[in-house]
């Protein structure tokens, strides 16, 4: 999976921390993540389901209202699935080490 690796650059005044110690936009990247993850879970299983054509449109407002995630993301959760599906595929068809 895709990693996204937020730094702080200065320390962060006491104020703007909340109870355990995360800022606003830390606590939005944290939430976030879990979404994402589970997102793009369901769609490589949907990807790899042989029985059900997939449909990117009706699969995009599917992820949209599950999810709670605008049009844009829930592009991007489809595409990350079907490189992951199309990678796996590849390295097992080549019987190489595939890179998480």
């Amino acid at each position: 999976m895709t990693t996204l690796t937020y730094c702080k650059g200065l320390p962060t005044p006491a104020d703007e921390l909340n109870p355990i110690g995360f800022t606003e936009l830390e606590m939005f990247l944290t939430s976030l993540s879990d979404i994402f993850y589970q997102a793009t879970v369901e769609t490589v299983n949907h990807l790899l389901n042989k029985e059900v054509k997939f449909n990117q449109s009706s699969w995009n407002s599917h992820i949209q209202e599950k999810y709670g995630i605008s049009k844009r993301y829930a592009n991007g959760v489809i595409a990350l699935a079907k490189g992951k599906t199309a990678s796996a595929a590849y390295c097992r068809k080549r019987q190489l080490p595939q890179v998480r």
